[in-house]
């Protein structure tokens, strides 16, 4: 169950990572189980209750509370941080700090942030095909936002 303080760092400003122009900033929520079965072949559903809960006021925080905490599940941080390390540590772009995963690849080219936090994943990234996506297709319950473009995809969809 997650604390209010989880749920008003999403609906707030949630993190700001000036990694270059032209970046696309995914929101990524782990579904609970249930939910994910329902909703797999309707992932618009899923997208409209989260844009609908980014754009609550503040003062709607219960009411924001309960639709999120009956979507999301918390995210095992050490999970996976461990598995998107193990995919990349012989990766000579790839850059880990915490909970922040960072590839600066000149040649492809790509430059990615993935910062795992305990009630969604955020990616920030230049890349059409960036790599972490392809990491995080090990759990087929993710659901990836983009807000800004209106878009929205479950991880396993994605065809990588």
């Amino acid at each position: 169950m997650f604390s209010f303080y989880y749920l008003t760092i999403f609906l707030g400003t949630m993190c700001y990572i000036n990694i270059g122009d032209n970046m696309r900033t995914f929101y990524i929520f782990k579904i609970n189980k249930e939910m994910a079965i329902l909703t797999k072949d309707s992932p618009y559903n899923i997208y409209k209750n989260m844009e609908q809960l980014k754009k609550y006021d503040k003062k709607e925080l219960a009411f924001c509370y309960n639709i999120y905490d009956q979507l999301i599940i918390p995210i095992n941080n050490r999970v996976f941080n461990n598995k998107i390390f193990k995919k990349n540590k012989d990766n000579l772009y790839y850059e880990k700090n915490s909970n922040i995963h960072s590839i600066y690849n000149k040649y492809k080219p790509e430059d990615s942030k993935l910062i795992i936090k305990n009630s969604y994943i955020l990616l920030k990234t230049d890349s059409i095909n960036p790599t972490f996506l392809k990491d995080l297709s090990f759990d087929k319950d993710l659901f990836v936002c983009d807000f800004d473009n209106r878009d929205y995809f479950w991880i396993e969809k994605i065809g990588i």
